[in-house]
């Protein structure tokens, strides 16, 4: 629901993203009449109340197709209920779940009068949504444990922790982390297993490759075998078929470890490593850094540098002890604690 704030804001700051997409009918020639009272449960200033993402009762398709261009907001949730979610970027695409099992897309603009509030200012946009292309504007969902046939296999007491993992694409390890949270909390894992019944449906290629933006990565372990489901800007990639992701995210409320982790790539990974000292002398590559995860210490620091790991992209690790490491550049006051089992043992252990 956040991302519903998000692309608000990004229409109202930035301007409305405008796609080709193939109308289902002419404008309409309405009045514009905002007399009409607010449709039931919306408070115009909250855009919380503007989605639903669990109703009971869906609209029809005939029910869809009733929507013309310059209907607003309002008026649309009167004919259909709330929309479910927002799935723009930068747009404002709101989607609601059919009956059939089908989603309904609408895509809405800002009206140009600019005196009215946000909510009633939002009208359909032409030929931001149509049944010329039945198959795109009302895709057929299927449930994630379809695409992932391990989700049958295994049991909500089976999942003894959930590891979730999100973080930016496409940035230097440098620039941006990757931030991570343990939980073994029963709420939190009966949560994450939500997503076993999220609903998605097929997305061609072209609307699935999306340049930039992030990723969640959610890890179900068990005490033989840990299962992965990778979501990325909302999409799902497996056998060679995109999938857009129509449910929630699942957050982990009671996560009893959060960390994070460097991104690296090929030419950022290895590192250089020198020793620390005025003369420094190069001993070795480094390799691996980014299965490393770590987080703030909050103990005494007394240790001095010992080595330097030089990056491709300029920045330097100096490594205090098997564990501890600061980030040269930030006044080298925050001194970072690994958490996991992989740690610098291996490089003090081979230059002592």
């Amino acid at each position: 629901m956040k991302k519903a704030i998000s692309a608000l804001l990004s229409l109202l700051l930035g301007g409305l993203l405008v796609l080709p997409v193939a109308a289902c009918g002419g404008p309409s020639d309405r009045n514009s009449n905002l007399s009409d009272s607010t449709a039931e449960g919306i408070d115009k200033n909250d855009p919380y109340t503007w989605f639903d993402p669990a109703k009971d009762v869906l609209p029809t398709r005939e029910q869809c197709e009733e929507i013309v261009p310059d209907m607003r907001l309002n008026e649309v949730i009167k004919k259909l209920g709330k929309p479910q979610r927002d799935i723009g970027y930068g747009a404002v695409l709101y989607q609601f779940d059919v009956a059939d099992g089908s989603v309904f897309t609408v895509r809405f603009r800002k009206d140009a009068s600019g005196t009215l509030s946000d909510y009633d200012s939002l009208v359909v946009e032409e030929g931001g949504f149509g049944t010329a292309i039945p198959d795109r504007y009302f895709p057929q969902q299927i449930a994630l444990s379809e695409l992932y046939p391990w989700m049958g296999d295994i049991d909500e007491g089976d999942i003894v922790r959930i590891r979730r993992e999100k973080a930016f694409i496409g940035v230097a390890p440098y620039d941006h982390w990757r931030d991570i949270a343990y939980s073994t909390d029963k709420a939190d894992i009966a949560c994450a297993c939500r997503l076993f019944d999220a609903p998605l449906h097929a997305i061609s290629q072209d609307e699935g490759q999306i340049d930039g933006g992030g990723y969640v990565e959610y890890d179900f372990v068990t005490a033989e075998e840990t299962y992965s489901v990778t979501i990325s800007n909302r999409t799902v990639l497996i056998g060679g078929q995109y999938y857009r992701f129509d449910g929630e995210l699942p957050e982990l409320a009671a996560p009893d470890t959060e960390c994070h982790a460097f991104i690296t790539y090929a030419t950022d990974d290895p590192y250089e490593i020198y020793t620390y000292a005025k003369e420094s002398e190069k001993i070795g590559d480094f390799y691996g850094l980014g299965k490393f995860e770590f987080r703030v210490y909050d103990g005494l620091q007394e240790n001095a540098p010992r080595f330097v790991l030089k990056s491709a992209g300029g920045v330097n690790l100096l490594i205090l002890s098997p564990d501890l490491f600061l980030i040269e550049g930030d006044d080298n006051t925050v001194v970072y604690q690994i958490t996991g089992s992989d740690d610098f043992s291996d490089l003090f252990a081979e230059n002592i």
